[in-house]
């Protein structure tokens, strides 16, 4: 009896695990834009047929190899920001982002490059990363960041940096302890040397055939090759689960987390203090946030935060900018019962944020 028992259930579990596999099959999510809400679109910017602006960790390192040969031709001003910076709410055909608007305004006209980089729910460790990774590749002339308090809550680098973890790059940040997580993402998973039969390139044997098994069954079983949407899409259920069983919406008032805010600030700190040793201008500012609907922070904790920002930019000789309020009401999304968008705006916005923000990098470029 306990064997039909057992049987039974596994069949019922092969049964349920086939129908969740062709209802996520037929899913598509990207990853990095699952947070971005339903009325954001995400762009790219592009002039003569090359990226200036990129929002994924390959886009950027395919911009930064190309303009590692031109550095010299080009002033390049560093621009770092989360979503905020290439996504549009309520995109219309032929809008662009604030990159965009900054090179092409009349009082630029491409007097320097504005590379616009940045990831969904970027962190401070890991704009510090991506602030050294192309500073180590190109003569950056200026860095603007964007700062947001919800950045602040968030941790630790997600996996794509391994992509541009080279040893050299690795070793020149292991002074900084974000760059030891570097290090130790850079060699998640790796064997060490004297414990693996290494092949011809470095590699272990293992991972060798792991790669060729990867490939040879995605090849005949196509849900093989689409794992990575799968797993995305299921933690997207699973995060919006978790959502309504603690009736946590955008306007849920979100606290600190002490032990992620006091990292985030030490990179901050780090990036504020190697900008000012290397003499390269850095322009700081508050994010644009929503101003007609209550704030999702706790007001002192944020107000708190704020000074803190600007206190340490003053430390460091770094430009100061508090452009909250710098976007109005219109210019925002629609509203969706309790689902607010307090962080993307329409294309007026980007317009906005370039012409706020142009004037003082000229004034601080070399």
């Amino acid at each position: 009896m306990n064997q039909y028992k057992s049987f039974a259930i596994l069949l019922l579990s092969i049964v349920l695990a086939l129908i969740m596999l062709i209802y996520y099959e037929g899913k598509r999510i990207q990853a990095e834009d699952f947070a971005l809400g339903k009325e954001n679109t995400s762009r790219s910017e592009a002039m003569d047929g090359i990226p200036f602006t990129g929002h994924t960790l390959p886009e950027i390192n395919a911009i930064v190899s190309h303009y590692s040969g031109e550095s010299k031709q080009q002033k390049i001003v560093l621009w770092l920001s989360n979503s905020q910076l290439h996504t549009i709410n309520q995109f219309k055909q032929g809008e662009h982002l604030a990159p965009y608007w900054m090179r092409n305004s009349p009082q630029c006209g491409g007097c320097f490059v504005p590379l616009g980089l940045s990831l969904s729910n970027a962190n401070p460790q890991e704009e510090f990363i991506l602030a050294q990774f192309v500073q180590s590749k190109l003569a950056v002339k200026a860095l603007v960041l964007q700062v947001e308090f919800m950045g602040f809550r968030e941790s630790g680098l997600r996996q794509d940096f391994s992509d541009i973890a080279t040893d050299k790059f690795v070793n020149s940040l292991l002074t900084y302890s974000v760059g030891r997580e570097l290090a130790l993402l850079a060699n998640n998973g790796k064997e060490v040397e004297s414990e693996v039969k290494q092949g011809a390139y470095g590699e272990s044997v293992d991972k060798g055939l792991e790669d060729l098994l990867s490939s040879k069954l995605g090849s005949v079983w196509q849900l093989w090759e689409k794992r990575g949407n799968l797993r995305a899409s299921v933690l997207g259920d699973l995060f919006e689960f978790r959502n309504w069983v603690f009736n946590i919406s955008s306007t849920s008032q979100r606290k600190i987390i002490k032990p992620r805010y006091e990292k985030n600030m030490k990179a901050l700190e780090d990036m504020l203090a190697r900008s000012k040793a290397d003499m390269v201008p850095l322009v700081m500012y508050i994010a644009p946030v929503r101003q007609d609907k209550p704030l999702p922070y706790d007001r002192k904790e944020y107000s708190e935060w704020k000074i803190q920002i600007e206190q340490l930019a003053n430390k460091y000789s770094a430009k100061y900018l508090d452009l909250e309020k710098l976007v109005p009401a219109e210019d925002w999304g629609s509203n969706f019962g309790e689902d607010i968008d307090f962080m993307h705006f329409q294309e007026n916005g980007h317009k906005l944020l370039a012409k706020e923000l142009l004037p003082v990098i000229q004034s601080n470029l070399k």
